[in-house]
């Protein structure tokens, strides 16, 4: 024994352990600190460590077996004990660990200096994170892709994401991306990192469904963004009726994934509300791919398979909920796809919102959709209750957001209205929803630089709503000809949009351009929308058709009101505007447009104290919005109309020049107030007014120089006499 360890020694074999032992410790130390700048992934320190394990038996069998001389290596038993160099070997040896110790004891110094500087820095960089809300801890679920042999399971492949996004969306320490913004990375070949940039997140999962029979495949991976490298993956082949257990699954592996490399505390991550069985799932599942198409088909196609899902299963909340939401987008109005009744679609929608509320409480869809239904009943205080829990329940349910915006402006409370959709649109930037409202809310502040920048950037997901706005920019901006130009340019490149198309129209009314709005609307209802501002019984007979056929919808009601007030049947109007006002809340109630049919008819009576009383909290909203940073039109107009009323006929005089000189706007409106206040009797007003209608005749008149041209629109063709008035000119 004591010769086998004398060997050892002499052949340095406790040298060569020791220095590879050093050695291999210096390099683990330098794999630590560049594995997380090179963006390696986290296995990268234990493949070293097995690797170096593995490599210290042979290094010690090399060293027993093998012997370093001056004629290169030979086999030590090849070698003559008299001749042997192995003394110089292991003093070399010794060099070597003592200057590999000394660099080992450098680094470990240098590293303890300064690692409270690293964590200062680190925890600083989490407090910005923090503040601007875009932690590690934020994800996009981008639509699986279906790779079923016949391809027709992209309904189940879609449904399956936005389950997953609607679990995850639970954890309060996960931000996750709004689906909408999501799903427009469907069917691209899409890299990562730019998705992630689009998105605002840090992590991505993606994967893939295969369906066939009663067999599904899941491939599921979640993908860190800025290396490109998967924290987790797994496939799932299971029977369908397992598809419930599946999502589970994945999301609970999901958050492990996360924890393990975030710290993410969530103990337990939410599960998914399962069906009774899979045939209502995946009519479910088929009734929101359809519902998510936005056309009057679409809806009513999906109507069908969420009665098919609630026969079978009479308790699935999910369905009851969405069914409720088909109803109401099938009602007949301005926001809606549908030709209902307000009654007829609130007879169905409100019991299954009931049901899915009482079946599931803790459903972010059925409060959602309950909300919007108050809003469809203007019971807008009501309706904020719900969206708030929709949005405790589910931060990621970007669509309430918007809904909620409508709701809080429409109470007067515009600067949370304001922060609402600037949020959603961070949330959700790629989302037609999002960004139309707000856009909106941009333009009517007139923060044209702002809206440039969002614009820029939509153009590529939608262009005809890109070029729409950029028109209603070039309007503000004293430029309609230029603005009706852009959106005609747009709608040659989206021929098919029928919003944009209805959006030139309105911009051609205004510019004195009735006949070619008309050709070019897009709907069979022109007169009934773009009304002709001087044809009071016209106007009339078209509100009373709708009432009629529509007695309970309160946007009938108001548009009788005036209607009939146009006509000078002014017992009616009032008795039609109380009734409207009495059906609305208490705090929209002394706000709505509706209670200036009350003023206008004391003003007639000089009444003052009956017109000053319904003023006042009107007034009080417009400095709201003034002082909120709204800056639209019809505040103006309206302040203009209060001055006269109030006598203050020089400062109303500036008012109407001042409105009028910014945009042109709704003729309806101006011809309507010229005549009902009697401006059009007052030389200066008119004198005014003429000024305006000069600048819409030029304005005119190059839109039509370039539609009457050589280039043209491919979209609309001006009248031949209105081309012959170009030429002659």
């Amino acid at each position: 024994m004591s010769y086998f360890l004398e060997e050892l020694k002499r052949r340095n074999v406790f040298k060569v352990g020791a220095a590879y032992l050093v050695v291999s410790w210096l390099i683990l130390q330098l794999v630590q600190s560049v594995r997380e700048p090179l963006g390696l992934p986290e296995w990268t320190d234990a493949f070293f460590i097995v690797l170096l394990s593995v490599g210290l038996p042979m290094a010690l069998l090399f060293a027993w077996a093998f012997e370093l001389t001056p004629d290169g290596v030979k086999k030590t038993k090849e070698v003559d004990k008299e001749t042997s160099v192995t003394a110089n070997t292991g003093r070399k040896l010794n060099y070597a660990i003592i200057a590999t110790l000394a660099i080992a004891l450098a680094y470990s110094v240098f590293d303890r200096v300064n690692q409270p500087d690293s964590v200062e820095i680190t925890e600083a960089t989490d407090t910005v994170a923090a503040e601007q809300g875009i932690g590690n801890t934020s994800i996009a679920v981008l639509p699986f892709v279906d790779m079923s042999s016949d391809q027709d399971q992209e309904y189940f492949s879609d449904g399956i994401s936005e389950e997953l996004l609607n679990v995850l969306a639970k954890i309060p320490e996960l931000r996750v991306a709004a689906r909408t913004s999501s799903f427009q990375f469907k069917g691209q070949n899409v890299d990562i990192g730019n998705v992630a940039e689009q998105l605002n997140v840090d992590h991505v999962l993606e994967g893939s469904i295969r369906k066939a029979d009663t067999r599904i495949r899941i491939t599921a991976q979640l993908i860190r963004a800025d290396t490109g490298y998967h924290l987790w993956s797994e496939t799932y082949d299971r029977e369908l009726t397992d598809i419930f257990g599946i999502q589970d699954e994945i999301s609970a592996a999901i958050v492990a994934a996360l924890a393990e490399t975030l710290g993410l505390e969530t103990i337990a991550a939410p599960t998914v509300q399962a069906a009774a069985n899979t045939d209502a799932y995946n009519s479910f599942l088929l009734g929101q791919h359809l519902i998510r198409q936005r056309t009057k088909q679409s809806i009513e196609a999906s109507l069908t398979h969420f009665e098919r899902a609630l026969e079978l299963d009479p308790d699935y909340a999910p369905a009851h909920a969405s069914l409720a939401l088909a109803s109401h987008l099938l009602t007949n109005s301005r926001s809606t796809y549908g030709t209902l009744t307000l009654e007829e679609s609130l007879s169905v929608a409100l019991p299954h919102i009931k049901r899915a509320l009482a079946l599931d409480p803790a459903l972010a869809d059925a409060h959602a959709v309950k909300g919007l239904l108050l809003v469809a009943q203007q019971k807008f205080e009501d309706s904020v209750t719900f969206f708030d829990e929709a949005l405790r329940l589910n931060p990621s349910h970007n669509d309430v957001r918007s809904w909620y915006s409508i709701a809080l402006e429409a109470l007067g409370r515009h600067a949370e209205a304001f922060d609402v959709i600037k949020e959603a649109y961070r949330l959700d930037p790629l989302s037609n929803l999002t960004f139309n409202n707000y856009a909106n809310r941009l333009l009517q502040r007139r923060k044209h630089d702002e809206l440039a920048v969002i614009i820029g950037r939509f153009d590529a997901i939608d262009p005809a709503r890109a070029a729409s706005f950029a028109g209603f920019v070039l309007n503000q901006q004293r430029r309609i000809a230029d603005g009706v130009v852009t959106m005609l340019r747009g709608a040659e490149r989206a021929p098919e949009n029928t919003r944009l198309q209805s959006m030139i129209a309105f911009q051609l009314h205004n510019l004195g351009l009735r006949d070619e709005a008309r050709q070019l609307w897009p709907f069979d209802n022109f007169d009934e929308v773009l009304q002709d501002p001087e044809d009071h019984q016209g106007n009339l007979k078209i509100a009373e058709a709708r009432y009629q056929e529509n007695p309970d919808s309160l946007d009938a009601m108001e548009e009788l009101a005036w209607a009939r007030f146009g006509v000078g049947d002014n017992a009616s109007a009032l008795e039609l505007a109380n009734r409207y006002l009495n059906e609305l809340g208490e705090v929209r109630r002394d706000i709505d447009g509706a209670n200036q049919i009350i003023i206008y008819d004391a003003w007639q009576r000089n009444d003052t104290d009956a017109m000053l009383e319904r003023l006042a909290p009107i007034e009080a909203n417009y400095q709201r919005m003034a002082t909120d940073g709204v800056d639209a039109w019809d505040m103006a107009w309206d302040k203009a109309v209060f001055l006269f009323m109030r006598g203050d006929t020089e400062e109303a005089l500036e008012a109407v020049e001042f409105a009028l000189s910014r945009e042109v706007f709704n003729e309806s409106v101006v011809s309507w107030d010229f005549e009902t206040l009697g401006w059009d009797k007052l030389p200066r007003f008119v004198a005014v007014r003429e000024k305006y209608d000069s600048y819409r005749a030029e304005e005119r008149s190059k839109l039509l120089q370039i539609a009457c041209g050589e280039i043209g629109f491919n979209n609309w063709k001006p009248s031949k006499e209105n081309c012959k008035k170009v030429e002659s000119t």
